[in-house]
């Protein structure tokens, strides 16, 4: 299935036609530093995550608002930032639009809104974003629309809620393989280790049993990503993506760390990520 992207000119880019992920990165970093917001963690882990999902899907439908476009659904609602970021890279936002962010009065708020252009629904309160794209996922299927992935993005932590595995249940029964999953597993949940809170381990065998075809990637890897959205897309099967992630990535004194779910960025702390992210060539 081949799908219509386009990014802001203003965005680099790598990996073909994906944004670079550092540029996403630097545009995050500035998002929450300038609103003084919090949750760097969690935005931090679905960078790589969001990028793939915009770059699988028609980006020009989606700012037609054409009835026939894919829907994503961002239901770890936290990462706002990185949402916002990702669709101005992806031109559905303006870099100009982004400054408010976090700001008395802007659209923009810290969790996602479908106030903001590109958004379908508004999430944050976890939970409810997967039944959305199961509703999403029926509609189209029924008005024969095939060529219209439907993208979920979960939380680890989000997962242990019973309405998370209501929607599975009812996606697997109905066969929906034109909506994928895709689960931000950094292992921690709000103030600590997700596994502490109830452990979920194997994940993979969770899915599995549900009846769900399972990929477990590198979740920071665009290749892999793409690859497994591609095997999903080409499926008649509906399937999962578990995307191994690490909270914080790509800011070392907030990597692993539960806390930087609520701390907000001072100046110095600010330069210290950004120079680390200009010079990381890993990232």
């Amino acid at each position: 299935m081949k799908m219509k992207t386009m990014q802001n000119p203003e965005s680099k880019l790598c990996h073909g036609n994906f944004p670079d992920p550092k540029e996403v990165r630097k545009t995050v970093l500035g998002l929450l530093y300038r609103g003084q917001a919090s949750h760097l963690g969690t935005n931090m882990s679905a960078v790589e995550i969001l990028i793939s999902i915009y770059g699988s899907v028609d980006i020009q439908r989606i700012q037609l608002k054409e009835n026939n476009r894919s829907r994503v659904l961002v239901s770890k609602g936290h990462c706002a930032a990185t949402t916002y970021a990702t669709l101005a890279h992806y031109g559905l936002l303006s870099f100009e639009e982004l400054n408010g962010y976090h700001k008395n009065g802007s659209l923009l708020a810290g969790h996602v809104s479908h106030a903001v252009e590109g958004v379908e629904h508004s999430t944050g309160a976890l939970g409810h974003g997967l039944s959305v794209a199961v509703g999403c996922a029926v509609g189209l299927r029924s008005r024969g629309i095939n060529d219209a992935p439907v993208f979920a993005l979960v939380g680890d932590g989000e997962i242990q809620e019973g309405s998370i595995w209501e929607a599975l249940m009812l996606a697997k029964h109905l066969n929906l393989h034109n909506l994928i999953t895709m689960v931000d597993n950094n292992k921690i949940s709000s103030i600590t280790k997700t596994d502490a809170v109830i452990d979920m381990k194997p994940l993979e065998d969770r899915f599995a049993g549900f009846g769900f075809k399972v990929y477990s990637i590198d979740g920071h890897n665009l290749n892999a990503l793409k690859d497994a959205i591609d095997n999903l897309l080409s499926s008649s099967k509906i399937g999962v993506i578990i995307c191994n992630t690490i909270k914080g990535k790509g800011v070392p004194f907030a990597e692993e760390e539960p806390i930087w779910h609520y701390k907000s960025l001072n100046k110095e702390l600010y330069e210290e990520a950004l120079a680390h992210i200009n010079k990381d060539k890993k990232l």
